[in-house]
This record gives C-alpha cells, structure tokens and sequence, in this order.
C-alpha cells in the first residue's frame, strides 16, 4: 500500500545552467531549467527548489517558438532539489522517469530517492517516492502526487 507524501506545484523560472540545484553532480540527459515551488501534505510541507535534466524533450523547442511534432512524445526526465520543510529541515531529492506528451497533455512519472540529516526525516532516506503528475507546457507548471509506502 502506499499513502499521499505530499502535493507540490512546482513553477519553471528561466534559470542559466551555472543556477542549477546539483551542478557537478551527474545528471542523465540536457539541463532543461531549474524552479520553485510549494510543497503540501500532512507529513512534509514548505519550500521546493529545483532542476530538470532531460533527454528527447521537446519542451525547449516550445520555449523557444519553435514547431513541435503533434504525435505522441515520450523523454526521460532526471529533477533533483531540495525541500525546505515548515520545521526547518532540509531534504534532497532525485528521480528518474518519464514524461508522456500528447497534443492535449503532458503526463510524468517518476521514481525518487531522499536524502535527509534531521532525524525527524530519516525515515525518507529508507523509502522509494513514487510521483505521477502533468505539466502545463505554456504556464510552465508541474504539479506532483508523491507517495510512499505505508509499511515503514
């Protein structure tokens, strides 16, 4: 079984690579941007921050003004961040997934792993996060189910 984490909604800021969250770490894929954003549930809320780094994303071309193929899309995405929790704790994130673009959609889904020092969110560092989500190419917005096991 598994039970809500949080919700986040998290906003793209056009961001230079050198601002990323994790630079000279390894990231799968092209720095795609870095954003902000809010985090709501009832174990683990505040502040998130960002960056995305993707492979086969069409996104950039769309920023950019360019013409995107109508079919259907699929890329790896890799974000990494932090949360900045309510309680002043800090937690670092990493996942890997996809993202399934349509003409009327674009899905996500992802798989993250947390990282934590403050005692109260050791327990993250023992579980897999499971997110699905959408994102809103022309607002450029993501919001984000994330779940975990209920079995800690």
């Amino acid at each position: 079984m598994i039970e809500l984490l949080f919700k986040a909604v998290l906003q793209y800021q056009d961001e230079p690579s050198a601002d990323a969250v994790g630079v000279g770490e390894e990231h799968a894929g092209a720095y795609i941007g870095s954003g902000d954003g809010i985090v709501t549930g009832e174990r683990l809320r505040g502040r998130i921050r960002w960056s995305l780094w993707s492979a086969n994303c069409v996104y950039p071309l769309m920023r950019s003004g360019q013409p995107v193929p109508a079919a259907l899309h699929l890329c790896t995405m890799n974000p990494t961040g932090f949360i900045e929790t309510h309680d002043g704790a800090r937690i670092r994130f990493d996942g890997r997934g996809y993202g399934l673009r349509t003409p009327k959609q674009y899905r996500t889904s992802l798989t993250l792993v947390f990282g934590a020092e403050d005692a109260r969110y050791l327990w993250l560092t023992k579980v897999l996060g499971v997110m699905e989500g959408e994102f809103d190419e022309k607002a450029g917005r993501a919001v984000w189910s994330v779940y975990v096991p209920t079995d800690r």
